[in-house]
Parts: C-alpha cells; sequence; structure tokens
C-alpha cells in the first residue's frame, strides 16, 4: 500500500475483531459458523491470539444455566445484582443460551469438571441464591487457547500484535475497518472491512493483575461516533500489594472476614443482611469508609478458615497464578493466611459501546463484544466470562447477517493518510522515552480511593482540574521507538477514559452499584433508573440520560 508517499500493507476482510479475549475469540467462532462459505474472518490482537486477554489471567469461572435451572430467577438475580443498570433482555437471551454456548465449548474440547454422579461440579457466586457458577479444566489459559485452535481450523485468519490506533469510515457515515501498527516492528497497516467488532478489554489504567490490558478498542470506537456507557461504573475489589489470588467470594464461604486495624469485623455495620458475603463493591465500599475514619489498615482474616480447607487455595487452575504461588512457597502460606494488609481498589471501569441485543452499535458495520460491551455495569464472579461469551456469539453472528446490507470497504487514501500522520506524530527518533513517569502521577493521582471510588462533586471537580495538567504534560511526549509509541497511545487512551469517568460520576447524583457519593450516599430509582450516554464532540464529551426499559423486572420487583 502506498498512499500520498506512505509505505504500510493494505489488507482486506469481511468480518474484523479487534481484541481475543472470550468475546473476541467467541464472536470469531459465531462469525464462521453463521457465515456463508468463503466469508474472510479476521482476527487481531496486540499480544497474542490464545493467550492474551483479561479471560487468560483468570480461572474462567462463567455462569451456566443448566435445563433445571429456574432461567427467570437466575436472570433477576443478576438484573438486581446490577442495581437494574442492565440492559434485561440481553442479560436475558445470555444466560438463555449459556447451555448451549456451554455444549459448544465441549464441542472443541474444553472439559468441565464433573462429580460423582456425573454432574458437572458448580458453586454458588457471592451476593446470589440461585445462580450457580463453572469452570473448565486448565482455566482461562485452557480456554483461550482451545478457542485459538478451533478458529484456526476453521479458517480464521490470525494475526498477531497488531495494536489498533484508528477505525476507518472509507467515506461512510459507518466503519469500514481499521488501521494501527506491528507492536513489534512498527509496520502501518489498514484492513478493509465490511463489519468491524470491538472485543478489546476495559480500561484498566494498568492498575491490578490486568496492568497490561489497556482496553483502547472502546476509546477509538467512540471517536469514530459510537455512544459510550457505564463510565462512571467500575470494578472495585479488596486488594493486597503482598499476593494475588482469586478466590476471596470462596475463602468468605470458608469462614474468613475483613477486619480493621483493631480487629473488628466491620462488614456487618455497613451490610447487616450480607456482612462479608456482599458483593466486591460493596465491601471495597465499606473499606474506604473505614479508610476516611483513619481505621486502617485493613485485613482479610483467613486464620478463620478450617486447616483442613486451606489446601484450595493453595492451587490455581490459571497458570501463572500457580508459578506465583509455587515460587512464593511457604511464604504465601504464612502472608495468606496470616496478618496481610487489604485496600479497596477500583482495577477497571464498566465503560463500554452502547449497542441493540445483537451487539450492534449505533454506528453502521460497527459491533462490540466482550467487556468493550456495555450490557451491565457490574458482572459478578462468572458472570464476567459468561457476558463475555454471548456477546461474542451474537456479535459474531449479527456481523455475519448483516455482510449484504453493509457497502463494500473501500481505502479512502486521505482518510489513510491522516489516520497515519496522527498515528506516527508522537515519533521522534532523538527523544527519551517519558511516558512511564507520567503514567505512574497519573496512576498516584486516579487511584485514590476519595476519587476513584469514594466520590463527590468538590473531588471529581478538583480532579479534572489536575487532569488538565497531566494532559498538557501528556501532549509534550515523544517516542524514540515503536513500543514507546504503543505505550503512549494507550496512555492517551487513558488520560480520555478519565475525563469521561469524572464527567459521568459528577452527573449521576446517587449511589448505586459500584458507583459511591458520599454527597448522595443513597440510590435515586425516580431520577437515576437511566444510563449515562457519551458521545464524542469538537467541545469535548456530551452526556445524555437514557431511561433503561424494564420489561423484565423493575426495582420494587414488579414485572
Amino acid at each position: 500500500m502506498a498512499v500520498n508517499g506512505m509505505q504500510g500493507t493494505h489488507l482486506e476482510t469481511d468480518i474484523l475483531i479487534i481484541g481475543a479475549g472470550a468475546g473476541g475469540l467467541m464472536a470469531a467462532l459465531s462469525a464462521k459458523r453463521a457465515a456463508p462459505p468463503g466469508t474472510r474472518i479476521a482476527i487481531v490482537d496486540s499480544w497474542m491470539v490464545g493467550r492474551s486477554g483479561h479471560t487468560a489471567f483468570s480461572n474462567a469461572w462463567t455462569v451456566v444455566v443448566a435445563p433445571d435451572d429456574d432461567l427467570d430467577s437466575v436472570t433477576r438475580e443478576i438484573i438486581a445484582g446490577n442495581d437494574w443498570i442492565a440492559d434485561q433482555p440481553l442479560i436475558r437471551r445470555v444466560l438463555e443460551t449459556s447451555w448451549d454456548r456451554l455444549k459448544d465449548l465441549e464441542g472443541i474440547g474444553l472439559k468441565w469438571p464433573k462429580n460423582e454422579d456425573g454432574s458437572y461440579y458448580r458453586r454458588p457466586t457471592r451476593g446470589l441464591k440461585d445462580t450457580r457458577v463453572m469452570y473448565p479444566k486448565g482455566g482461562g489459559l485452557e480456554f483461550s487457547w482451545k478457542l485459538k485452535l478451533a478458529i484456526e481450523d476453521a479458517g480464521v485468519e490470525i494475526r498477531d500484535r497488531f495494536f489498533v490506533t484508528g477505525l476507518m469510515k472509507g467515506g461512510t457515515e459507518g466503519v469500514t475497518g481499521a488501521v494501527g501498527v506491528h507492536s513489534r516492528t512498527g509496520e502501518f497497516f489498514a484492513i478493509s472491512a465490511r463489519a468491524t467488532i470491538i472485543a478489546t478489554n476495559a480500561i484498566t489504567f494498568r492498575t491490578g493483575f490486568v496492568r497490561d490490558l489497556t482496553g483502547t478498542g472502546t476509546l477509538l470506537a467512540y471517536r469514530a461516533g459510537a455512544a459510550l456507557r457505564n463510565a462512571e461504573f467500575s470494578y472495585l475489589r479488596p486488594g493486597t500489594p503482598r499476593f494475588y489470588f482469586e478466590g476471596i467470594a470462596f475463602a468468605i464461604q470458608d469462614g474468613a472476614s475483613f477486619v480493621n486495624e483493631k480487629g473488628e469485623q466491620f462488614m456487618k455495620e455497613y451490610e447487616p443482611e450480607w456482612g462479608d458475603r456482599a458483593d466486591v463493591p460493596r465491601i471495597a465500599r465499606a473499606m474506604a469508609m473505614e479508610k476516611q475514619k483513619g481505621n486502617d489498615p485493613l485485613y482479610l482474616d483467613m486464620s478463620r478458615i478450617a486447616p483442613d480447607k486451606r489446601e484450595f487455595y493453595f492451587t490455581s487452575a490459571v497458570a501463572w497464578m500457580q508459578k506465583f504461588l509455587d515460587k512464593l512457597g511457604d511464604e504465601a502460606r504464612t502472608d495468606m493466611f496470616g496478618k496481610t494488609p487489604y485496600y479497596p481498589q477500583n482495577q477497571m471501569t464498566k465503560m463500554g459501546l452502547a449497542t441493540d441485543i445483537d451487539c450492534r452499535s449505533d454506528v453502521a458495520g460497527l459491533y462490540a463484544a466482550g467487556l468493550a460491551q456495555a450490557g451491565c455495569c457490574n458482572h459478578f464472579a462468572g458472570f464476567h466470562i459468561g457476558m463475555c461469551i454471548g456477546s461474542g456469539w451474537f456479535s459474531g453472528a449479527a456481523a455475519a447477517r448483516d455482510l449484504d446490507s453493509l457497502p463494500p470497504p473501500r481505502l479512502d487514501g486521505a482518510e489513510v493518510g491522516a489516520l497515519y500522520r496522527e498515528t506516527q506524530a508522537p515519533r521522534d527518533d532523538s527523544a527519551k522515552a517519558e511516558s512511564d513517569a507520567l503514567l505512574l502521577d497519573f496512576q498516584r493521582f486516579t487511584a485514590r480511593y476519595d476519587i476513584s471510588l469514594w466520590k463527590s462533586a468538590d473531588r471529581l471537580d478538583a480532579a479534572l482540574k489536575t487532569l488538565d495538567g497531566l494532559r498538557a504534560r501528556f501532549h509534550e511526549l515523544k517516542a524514540p521507538d515503536n513500543h514507546e509509541l504503543v505505550r503512549i497511545k494507550e496512555t492517551e487512551a487513558m488520560i480520555m477514559a478519565a475525563e469521561i469517568i469524572f464527567r459521568t460520576s459528577k452527573m449521576r447524583e446517587e449511589s448505586r452499584m459500584s458507583h459511591f457519593r458520599e454527597d448522595f450516599d443513597f440510590r435515586d430509582d425516580e431520577n437515576w433508573l437511566a444510563w449515562i450516554d457519551v458521545h464524542e464532540s469538537a467541545q469535548g464529551p456530551v452526556l445524555a440520560k437514557t431511561p433503561i426499559p424494564t420489561p423484565i423486572t423493575a426495582p420494587d420487583g414488579t414485572a
């Protein structure tokens, strides 16, 4: 490809999938099965397909509704567990088809633990009574790898280390593909497509154990005209600097409890019904309030777990986590069951793209899957992967069905040239790499519990002013190499996301789910049973309140 003297690679496909976590991999499998023979499908990822995404870091616990389960009850639990900030028809559809998806996954070779009677091994999940979760043998890595092999066998084109920097419109009102750079070589590329599915992870600010999953795809879609939703909500959880393990919910079921510096079990004060078994956002809120009272450091006291149950916590289906536990050895046993400090942590935003029930965005030719899709503001333990599986399947099938109605992709030379110049603007071989210093200051600022978790209007206003200063520093950054170029582009997305998060958090004058306002510490269904949708404009983010339909269940319990 040579455009205006610019050299690069031009590829063509029918369906382009950006991101290779559970959502993207399921979208590829679904699209291949739904599309006519000969349909070209490509999946790209900034790292390695089959080894990337949030899924690969997890046990891949997922909600599955078995034929004998009460679908209505589980649906209501998930919707209520989202404090009604949920796309009810989409959630029901995900749950209703979850058994079929389980069988699809078994069909590509995934195996699931079973009880002695041959039934699937399933567990309850925190805060819910009828919902059950299960996980595949080998955890998230095996889940991702089996899907990678399946789509590869089906003929999906797989391209690793493609970092997407912009979406193309090709002179239309829709999206007709993407541009980016190879994250190792720096080669520029443009991929023309009839349909494009965004399936990148959520924005994480590189905090927590998912620090390299920065989820830039949602911000690229926003810049291409799509609406963002749920920016004020986050995945909040207790965290510790000493070690990480997935299983706090199970530890509490086995007797663990959160305590403050005085040794007091404080959760009942804030959550009288659920106590330590409350969902993790409520635990994080309680921890923030204890911290504000000066009762920190705070601890998860796992010494209350019976000795015969402790061995469970030193094994993991997550390969990287098992290596971590093996490396720590006896030190992990001392830390985990000793007195290790925990803190309230904002791990990632729940901001995603607003879509219809088929996961189509409001921009023609653009779809969303996984955590890039805003079907709910809280994914629970297990519903995270379940929603990724369902939305991935729906988006792939919808893209395949829509192909005939979407225009053939056209490469617009002027547009590609402009996107190339925008991508390469920070490059300067003589510059010094300085994005890490800015990122550290940004993380220290955005990780503050009184901004990211326990919010107020005055603190959010101050945060926006601080962000202006960080943005000014960002515009001075230059990239001496391709690695730094990618880091700068990721940092740019984080700064954009932070502004949207602060503005939507200020607009929502209530406390709900993982959005907690100290100055509006109550839920307001009358005024705020609504989404805040965000579109880009020349003047900055434009926020609009969108009422949430409640055809299945309403906050008062009526159907």
